[in-house]
C-alpha cells in the first residue's frame, strides 16, 4: 500500500465512524421524513453524497487525530512513559530529570533510539517492527475512542435538544447504550495495548542497557563478549 492510501485510511476511519454515528442518529430521528423525500432510485446523487462524505471524513479524521494527540500526549500529566521505565533496572536519569515532562520523554525516546541503532540489522528490524505495530495499534484505538466519544456527545446533546430530557425515544436510548458499550470496549483494548507497548519497550531497553554495560565492562577488562 502506498503512502497516500495508507494515511488516507488511517485518518479516514475515525472521521468515517463519527459521520456514521451522526447519520445513524439523524436517520433514527427523522426516518419518516427521509423515506418520504429521498428517492433511492437516484443513484447519481446517492453516489455523490457518499463520495462527499468520504472526502469530508478524511479531513474530519485528521482533526480527530490531532485532538487525540493533544489530549493524550501533550496535556497528559500522568507521564505514561514511566510505565516502561518500571521495567528498566537503574534507568540512567540525567541531572535535570523531573523538571520538565516533555524533556524527560524526549530523553527517553533518544535513549531508546540510540540503543536501537547499536543493534545488528536483524534484531533491530524485529524490535522496530513489533514496536511500530503496537504503537500504531495504540494510536488507532485512541483516535477511535475520541471519535466515539464525540459521537456520544453529539447523540446525547442532539437528543436532549430535539426531544427534551424526559421524552427521548427508546431507539435513541438504545443508540446511546450501544455507543457506551463500544467506547468501553475500545478503552479496554487501548489500555491493554498501551500496557503491552510499555512492557515490551521497557524490557527491550533494559536488555539493551544491560548489554551496553556488560560490553563496556568487558572492554575495560579486555574480555571478548560477543554474546
Amino acid at each position: 500500500m502506498n503512502f497516500e492510501a495508507k494515511y488516507l485510511i488511517r485518518w479516514g476511519i475515525p472521521g468515517w465512524m463519527l459521520i456514521f454515528w451522526i447519520v445513524t442518529f439523524l436517520v433514527s430521528t427523522y426516518y419518516n421524513e427521509i423515506l418520504s423525500k429521498f428517492n433511492f432510485l437516484d443513484l447519481g446523487k446517492l453516489v455523490g453524497v457518499f463520495i462527499s462524505l468520504g472526502v469530508f471524513g478524511v479531513a474530519l479524521g485528521y482533526i480527530i487525530h490531532q485532538l487525540y494527540f493533544a489530549l493524550n500526549w501533550i496535556t497528559n500529566k500522568t507521564r505514561i512513559f514511566e510505565n516502561a521505565l518500571k521495567e528498566v533496572d537503574d534507568f540512567p536519569k540525567p541531572e535535570n530529570w523531573g523538571d520538565n515532562s516533555n524533556k524527560d520523554y524526549f530523553y527517553f525516546e533518544y535513549l531508546w533510539h540510540r540503543n536501537l541503532l547499536e543493534l545488528n540489522e536483524e534484531k533491530r528490524t524485529y524490535i522496530v517492527g513489533r514496536y511500530r505495530y503496537l504503537l500504531s495499534t495504540v494510536h488507532g484505538l485512541g483516535t477511535i475512542f475520541v471519535s466515539h466519544l464525540l459521537s456520544l456527545f453529539f447523540t446525547i446533546l442532539s437528543a436532549i435538544y430535539i426531544f427534551g430530557i424526559s421524552s427521548i425515544p427508546l431507539r435513541i436510548d438504545f443508540l446511546v447504550a450501544l455507543q457506551i458499550v463500544i467506547i468501553l470496549i475500545v478503552l479496554l483494548n487501548f489500555n491493554y495495548y498501551s500496557a503491552n507497548l510499555n512492557y515490551i519497550q521497557g524490557k527491550f531497553l533494559n536488555t539493551m542497557l544491560n548489554k551496553e554495560f556488560k560490553d563496556s565492562q568487558c572492554e575495560r577488562e579486555g574480555i571478548n563478549n560477543d554474546l
